[in-house]
């Protein structure tokens, strides 16, 4: 194998073994740790990864695998929230043109020092998706497999009296030049 050339079809066995679909958990953790960098990003795009793995392939030292990781849909807010603190643009861009990160991570970035992620997170803050957006972390398959997400049914609020025997009165603040308070008969 030709050095560099390791990205090429049949180059190298972990390549076509990464691309393939049908792959156990243990052999997606083992090639998501592997040393080809290649075989990281690619292990990186798949949407059935292990939490642990998608927080080491979070944290790689190549900045492909963690852009790669940031444009991932099934990838946790918790994830997406580390990898928008990171220095490289690839990684930021990719994160802004992931659909599934949630509004307040791109308002952040709206801010970032560098004019070309500020202006791409403009642009996707004026995009009317990125309103609906919402992380959801039901792909990850130990969270999925454990039925954490259950249908919650949100109860009505009910206001709270402290004295039911007390009149309730508007309360004023600070007095108001020229106003005066309707005389109580």
């Amino acid at each position: 194998m030709a050095r560099g050339f390791s990205y090429a079809d049949g180059a190298s066995e972990e390549v076509e073994m990464a691309r393939r679909a049908d792959l156990s958990r243990a052999q997606v953790q083992a090639l998501a740790g592997g040393k080809n960098a290649v075989v990281r990003e690619l292990m990186a795009q798949r949407g059935d990864l292990p939490l642990g793995t998608m927080v080491s392939l979070a944290h790689d030292r190549s900045v492909e695998v963690r852009a790669a990781m940031a444009g991932n849909r099934a990838a946790t807010a918790s994830i997406l929230e580390h990898l928008s603190g990171d220095r490289h643009q690839p990684v930021l861009h990719a994160l802004l043109d992931n659909p599934t990160v949630e509004r307040a991570i791109i308002e952040r970035l709206a801010f970032h020092k560098r004019d070309e992620i500020r202006a791409h997170a403009v642009r996707r803050l004026d995009d009317a998706e990125a309103a609906s957006a919402r992380t959801d972390d039901r792909g990850v398959p130990e969270l999925r497999e454990r039925g954490t997400y259950a249908d919650v049914v949100e109860l009505p609020v009910q206001p709270v009296r402290l004295h039911d025997d007390l009149p309730v009165r508007p309360t004023r603040t600070a007095p108001v030049r020229g106003f005066r308070p309707a005389e109580e008969a």
